[in-house]
């Protein structure tokens, strides 16, 4: 009978987990204890039993929800980079050997994570070194109001002039740190002779990013700081309609993200008069042909000029950003480092060195380039749009079979519409693996350059994927009710689903590994077991004689350099550090940090934002005057996507900071869709016929010349638009000439100051020539002395000369005063 009632016991448990090797004061453990004991008290026989193993499940659930949530924060990391679980001690130890000691300004920790079953090396450097780096990346630094003020490239021979150097703790944000060590990582240069498996690399080759690429290296993420991050969720993620806060976005996630952050809240600025001037124009629309005439013409110009207008605003506002950010003058591409990933050899001697650094660069023959270009990229490129044409055609005659049907409803009759969105939506996927692969072969040396050809692939594909059928109903079919059906659902469409798969799945995904890794842990300490600890091979040993090591005995041989605590108990006195040993982790006091943040979906880059926002911006410049309220929709649409973007970023792998003077090509491509929007506004308002309507008297002739002449006219008017409003405001340049102004001057006071206080070093620096000069001084003083003492010996006997003379007249009974004037002066 005992023996049942255990059993009994255990089966109304909810979790069944009771006697596990965790703390009993974890939270977790109290709420699972308390609604035990509430089940057990209500629940009795069989029919108990069944709903505690119903709701056995919900119990791990909750216990899981708990572990999750407590998460040790990782100290002494500013990079994290982890290893995939198969990896052996072999590649571990020959980079960690590596990095030790080519880059010793690195400092690099081994640890292991044990629920992810994975090697980390944790990243961090000095101050000293961060200065010394910083300098050799160009970084730019605040410069102190009596040095010149602004911003400047940070130089350690002038760090007395930068603003805040003495604190160590914020003269460098935390983005800053890990840009730092990035750059330290990727100049981790190959020797001749090194070689990782199978892999032999090229002298001067980045070690680092061909591993990544190699699958070598799992990942590479920068840590999230805590403090931080809360500040960025409240000032932004849940300020719903609060500006954004874009210097505080800059600071923690560089120039590159707050640059489009900033662009964004812009365009949905912008967006307002388009939204609000549509929306009128739609309800005063009605059934009168020559009112939707007039609606439709006032539109079309509306939209081009607003077009202008804004591109036009928004170059002005990125330069004041630029400025306030310290990237307005961005160095040459030519003094730019080749990105880690470009492919060529490294040739040694004067002839090939670089014209501008004079260094041995890695070269790519351009002809290589240009024949892959032309023989594979274009036609690849050309088959893709061709499958994209027929792909729209088998939707449209699919909707015609769909209009000819009797009795066929209203839903029916929208499903290919919503087909032919999920098809542009799925080739946009697959195209874009396509393109990326393409831009890797054509290998390009910089950064910028690759990105600026990957967006033309893009952009290219985007553009017949998205508008082809729009074209094709406005100009083939000539339909405009349709157009304005076709418009709404690929707008309506390509937001939601496009919100749904950029915020929240990644955020879904990311809380799936989560659980999946905490249910794990809550499985492993159920049972009584530990993590399960990889067996691998340590350097120079057989597998025979590293059968029987753990991983505690791995993590020594990794890391003989690893912290230890001091004898003052500094562990006990600093109660906010707690120890991130895979012992103190597997032992239930949660998940660390890095843990944690590996598992979240990493933020690639701002390119399907942008790419996302210009297939938007096509939709309400191109064809907006058949869907006067498109506008209003991409209004709401971005109202939303500011703040999911925000929980995106917050959620999500912190990104590298990188710095950029604007949206690049972004800013020209939009540019050309502008110009194109002319073009299209003004051809539909032949081929709808609204100028038949408004001016019914003309030929089809003379309508074609006269949208023609408008087209023109409207274009001439944005070429002098574009010409009359400076891209950089008049203020900045003012202010940009005060600062040089005040550095120079600042600049010849330094120097001065430096010849003064070089002349007294020299002074005190020699004391037997201060010794001599003094000497000399004092022999010339006596000489001086003496002189001046036979002077005064000869003045005295003239004088008693004279006083003998005097005497001598006198006696003679003749008088000065009486003699000749002539006569005094020569006496």
């Amino acid at each position: 009978m005992e023996k049942e009632g255990v059993d009994k016991t255990k089966a109304g448990c909810v979790g069944g987990v009771a006697n596990t090797d965790a703390p009993s004061d974890s939270p977790g453990r109290r709420l699972q204890r308390q609604v035990m004991q509430k089940l057990n008290e209500a629940c009795e026989g069989s029919t108990g039993q069944a709903i505690a193993s119903k709701l056995q499940k919900t119990g791990h659930m909750v216990q899981t929800t708990m572990e999750w949530m407590r998460t040790i924060p990782t100290r002494d990391c500013d990079i994290l980079m982890t290893f995939p679980g198969s990896t052996g001690d072999h590649t571990l130890m020959w980079l960690l050997s590596r990095l030790r000691s080519r880059m010793p300004a690195l400092g690099v920790h081994v640890r292991y994570l044990p629920h992810l079953k994975v090697w980390g090396f944790y990243m961090t450097a000095t101050y000293d070194n961060l200065l010394r780096y910083a300098e050799e990346m160009g970084l730019k630094k605040t410069v102190k109001a009596e040095f010149g003020g602004g911003k400047k490239h940070f130089l350690c021979e002038e760090k007395e002039s930068f603003d805040g150097v003495e604190d160590e703790t914020t003269f460098f944000s935390s983005q800053e740190r890990q840009s730092i060590i990035k750059y330290m990582l990727d100049n981790l240069r190959a020797v001749a002779g090194d070689k990782l498996k199978r892999y032999v690399f090229f002298e001067g080759q980045p070690i680092i990013p061909k591993c990544l690429s190699k699958g070598m290296i799992k990942q590479i993420l920068p840590l999230h700081r805590s403090e931080d991050l809360e500040k960025l969720k409240r000032t932004w993620v849940h300020a719903f309609f609060k500006p954004q806060p874009l210097d505080y976005i800059r600071e923690y996630f560089g120039v590159k993200i707050a640059m489009y952050c900033a662009w964004l809240g812009y365009y949905t600025w912008a967006l307002i008069f388009p939204a609000f001037f549509g929306l009128v124009m739609w309800f005063w629309a009605g059934s009168d042909e020559k009112r939707d005439g007039i609606v439709f013409h006032v539109f079309a110009m509306f939209n081009v000029i607003w077009a202008t207008l804004y591109l036009e605003g928004w170059k002005r506002r990125s330069a004041v950003h630029a400025y306030k950010w310290g990237t307005l003058d961005m160095p040459s591409s030519l003094l730019q480092e080749p990105r880690p990933l470009f492919k060529g050899d490294v040739v040694k001697g004067s002839l090939t060195s670089s014209e501008v650094t004079c260094r041995p660069e890695i070269t790519y023959p351009s002809w290589k380039r240009n024949l892959f270009y032309c023989f594979v990229s274009v036609p690849v490129v050309a088959m893709c749009l061709l499958v994209v044409f027929c792909s729209m055609l088998a939707c449209f005659e699919l909707q015609e079979l769909v209009n000819q049907g009797e009795d066929v409803s209203a839903v029916t009759r929208f499903v290919p519409k919503i087909l032919l969105s999920l098809v542009v939506m799925v080739m946009d996927e697959v195209y874009k693996r396509i393109a990326i692969w393409l831009n890797d072969k054509e290998n390009y040396r910089l950064q910028s350059t690759y990105e600026n050809h990957l967006i033309i692939k893009l952009v290219l594909f985007q553009f017949v994927n998205s508008f082809l059928s729009l074209f094709y109903i406005g100009f083939y079919l000539q339909d405009m009710n349709r157009l304005e059906e076709q418009l709404a659902a690929l707008l309506i469409t390509r937001q939601v689903v496009g919100n749904i798969k950029e915020a929240l799945v990644p955020y879904l995904w990311g809380k799936g590994r989560l659980f999946k890794m905490a249910r794990s842990k809550m499985k492993e300490q159920a049972s009584g077991e530990a993590p399960e600890s990889t067996v691998t091979l340590t350097e120079g040993s057989t597998e025979e004689e590293n059968n029987e090591l753990s991983t505690s005995d791995k993590a020594d041989s990794l890391d003989e350099e690893e912290e230890e605590v001091t004898e003052n108990g500094t562990e006990e006195a600093e109660e906010e550090i707690i120890d991130e040993s895979p012992d103190a982790v597997k032992h239930g006091k949660g998940f660390t940090q890095a843990e944690v943040e590996s598992c979240m979906q990493p933020y690639m880059d701002t390119f399907e934002d942008y790419l996302e926002m210009f297939i938007q911006f096509g939709y309400v410049v191109l064809f907006s005057p058949a869907f006067p309220c498109a506008a209003m929709c991409a209004l709401m649409n971005n109202i939303i996507e500011i703040r999911s973007d925000a929980f995106k970023l917050c959620t999500s792998q912190r990104p590298f900071g990188q710095r950029v003077e604007n949206i690049g090509m972004w800013q020209d491509v939009m540019e050309l869709m502008g110009m194109l929007a002319v073009i299209v506004n003004c051809a539909l308002l032949v081929m709808s016929g609204q100028m038949q309507h408004m001016f019914p008297g003309l030929s089809t002739t003379q309508l074609i010349i006269m949208a023609v002449v408008v087209e023109h006219a409207v274009i001439a008017l944005k070429f002098i638009l574009s010409y009359a409003i400076p891209d950089i405001p008049e203020w900045v340049e003012k202010e940009m000439a005060k600062v040089e102004f005040k550095r120079r001057q600042a600049h010849k006071k330094l120097e001065f100051l430096r010849r003064q206080n070089s002349i007294i070093a020299e002074d005190k620096s020699s004391p037997d020539k201060s010794q001599g000069k003094e000497k000399s001084k004092t022999s010339s003083k006596g000489q001086s002395t003496q002189s001046t003492e036979q002077k005064k010996e000869q003045k005295g006997k003239q004088d008693k000369s004279k006083t003998s003379g005097h005497s001598e007249r006198k006696e003679s009974g003749v008088s000065i005063s009486a003699m000749p004037e002539k006569q005094q002066k020569v006496d």
